[in-house]
């Protein structure tokens, strides 16, 4: 069954017909313009309105920080006036003005049915603490650990989220932006998003990407906000969301082809509508999961791709899929405990860390798509991977640093002396950072060369050792032979030669009469380690082969990669590190074969001169004879 179901598959995805094409037109066009109208129109709301930065932690327009799983349990007072008249993080909602609160009333649904356990009242009652606009006096009935009931009396207000970002530094009218970090990013995302589409209108794959992508644009804050201003049903705002996640998910499990194969492939495609049925951290948690599948998808399928431009292409998107996975996972990381944290601070910090991985992330993973589908700088794959894995290291370690000896310098100033140890602990943090940077780095780059150009890594440190070995023995043909492998391996430029006193010794991608001819009309500047001319379509790296500034032997010529681009600056650095142990080799292999010819020539005479004395033994032992 399995079998005729597979067999009666196809291949891959088919194209977009015709009025496929028309029809998804419009759909993009509606989602281009609620992804420009959206954020646009969020943004001007938020400056233009009064300030709601109450809407970041809720309960806080009356100093409290309340649970969103129980509106009843306080986390923390929000703001000096809240601590002052005597809310405690811990402390239970007990009453307002008097009026008792059910025991559990957890955070409310715009258009479900009330939570079990909970009446009207319980939400008119904190309607005043969540959503109100008046300012007001309530009095809040508390009950501490111990039991103990207590009567405390607030100010309603934007007051106490204010005093509690200016206590950090940060004034209000940027509090009132801290969940829209990622927005600078969103002109980008439009541009990818158009570019991904109009470059071949029937692909599949590339269409829905752009589409998830402005779905994602339109469902995401400033837009959610602004659309809910303007009577957006909650559960039409969700369907939003989720279709783009939906889509994107889709997207990667198809990419780069629309294959569908193997077979799973489908099954997990057949899974990804599940998520329009969870919510919470459950569609949080469901998501991350799909989101890491799909990436081992494409991982798969990259093990399985030949040496050839699809293998790139699946490198970048792995790159950009894997990125956006990460960051995004952190993101909804920090939206899930920024509401279990102990203090405003920490939940401020989580905001801003959740919207900056969302932006980061989604510009991961366009730039993956744009050089994948392009098929421009496609070889440079490996070194943008190696970077930043080698930046997030580096920020990771030195991050962990700092804050250790921070806090390891507080602990010991606090124990020594019982006092707080001021600035002095940031001050050591800094200085041991900064110790630890040269070394970090070399440590953390030469793993990532290693361990992400292998390749690279071998041509630069392993042929002049191979040279040493094979030059006393091979002759020039193999020797250019290891030196193009090694070369190929490590850059993969189209075209390669070597040639030496003016012969072509070996050329690939190439014909060597090609490269006599380009060699008769082109004349590479001697001077230097390299001649780099990026114009040049045939050869634009010219590497002289000329030992010791001794005279001039050949050339090593290097062409663009298959995608046209230039070789990295890395590359090229490599090149040049093995310019002088290749020249060397040639002229020792030069000169030992001359002396072999020598010798072979003078053995020649020789070996004449004894058939010739042989020959003349001969006559006279037969003449002896006779």
């Amino acid at each position: 069954m399995a079998g005729r179901f597979r067999s009666g598959l196809p291949e891959r995805v088919p194209d977009f017909g015709r009025g496929a094409v028309w029809a998804f037109r419009l759909v993009w066009i509606a989602a281009f313009l609620l992804a420009i109208a959206g954020p646009v129109a969020g943004t001007w709301q938020r400056l233009s309105a009064p300030a709601q930065n109450s809407a970041l932690v809720p309960g806080s327009r009356a100093g409290l920080a309340l649970g969103e799983d129980d509106l009843t349990r306080i986390r923390f007072p929000v703001g000096p006036a809240a601590a002052a008249a005597g809310v405690r993080a811990g402390d239970e909602l007990v009453a307002i003005d008097g009026i008792a609160l059910s025991a559990r009333v957890p955070m409310p649904s715009a258009d479900g049915p009330l939570p079990p356990g909970t009446t009207e009242a319980d939400y008119a009652l904190l309607g005043e603490i969540l959503y109100g606009t008046e300012s007001r006096p309530i009095v809040l009935t508390l009950a501490g650990a111990d039991g103990r009931r207590r009567d405390v009396t607030v100010t309603t207000g934007e007051q106490h989220i204010e005093k509690a970002a200016a206590g950090l530094g940060l004034p209000a009218w940027l509090l009132s932006l801290v969940d829209l970090v990622h927005l600078p990013t969103y002109p980008f995302l439009l541009a990818s998003a158009w570019f991904l589409w109009r470059r071949r209108e029937e692909d599949v794959v590339s269409s829905i990407v752009s589409l998830a992508i402005l779905l994602t644009m339109a469902a995401e804050q400033p837009s959610a906000s602004f659309f809910a201003a303007a009577g957006l049903p909650e559960w039409a705002h969700r369907i939003l969301y989720d279709l783009g996640n939906i889509l994107l998910l889709g997207g990667i499990m198809l990419f780069p082809f629309g294959r569908l194969r193997p077979l799973w492939v489908l099954v997990l495609i057949a899974a990804l509508p599940s998520l329009l049925f969870v919510s919470g951290n459950v569609y949080r948690i469901l998501f991350i999961a799909l989101m890491a599948l799909a990436v081992d998808t494409l991982f798969r399928r990259l093990r399985r791709a030949p040496q050839n431009d699809e293998r790139q292409q699946l490198k970048w998107a792995l790159f950009g899929f894997a990125g956006y996975a990460m960051l995004i996972g952190a993101a909804l990381t920090a939206d899930m405990l920024k509401l279990d944290v102990g203090s405003f601070g920490g939940q401020l910090a989580l905001e801003v860390t959740a919207g900056f991985a969302f932006g980061l992330g989604f510009l991961l993973l366009q730039l993956g798509l744009l050089v994948a589908l392009v098929k421009y700088r496609l070889y440079d794959a490996e070194a943008v991977i190696s970077r930043s894995i080698s930046i997030a290291l580096i920020t990771v370690i030195l991050g962990a640093a700092f804050a250790g000896v921070m806090e390891g310098v507080k602990e010991i100033i606090l124990r020594g002396f019982g006092q707080n140890a001021g600035s002095i602990a940031p001050i050591v943090g800094t200085a041991v950072s900064t110790i630890l940077v040269a070394p970090v780095y070399e440590r953390v780059q030469g793993w990532t060369e290693r361990r992400f150009h292998r390749k690279l890594v071998d041509l630069r440190e392993g042929l002049a050792g191979c040279l040493r070995d094979i030059r006393h023995f091979a002759p020039l043909s193999d020797v250019v032979r290891e030196v193009l492998d090694r070369v190929e391996a490590g850059v993969r430029p189209r075209r390669l030669a070597l040639v030496v006193e003016g012969k072509v010794i070996e050329a690939r991608g190439i014909d060597d009469a090609s490269v006599s001819a380009w060699l008769a009309t082109e004349s590479p500047a001697p001077a230097g380690a390299l001649d780099f001319v990026p114009a040049d379509k045939t050869f634009s790296i010219r590497l002289p082969l000329r030992p010791e500034e001794g005279p001039l032997l050949g050339w090593l010529l290097v062409g663009a990669r298959p995608d046209r681009s230039c070789l990295s600056t890395a590359e090229r650095d490599a090149l040049i590190e093995i310019v002088d142990p290749t020249a060397r080799a040639v002229r020792l292999v030069l000169k030992r074969e001359d002396r072999e010819q020598d010798l072979a020539a003078t053995l020649a005479g020789l070996q004449r001169q004894i058939d010739t004395l042989t020959d003349r033994l001969r006559i006279d032992r037969a003449g002896t004879a006779a």
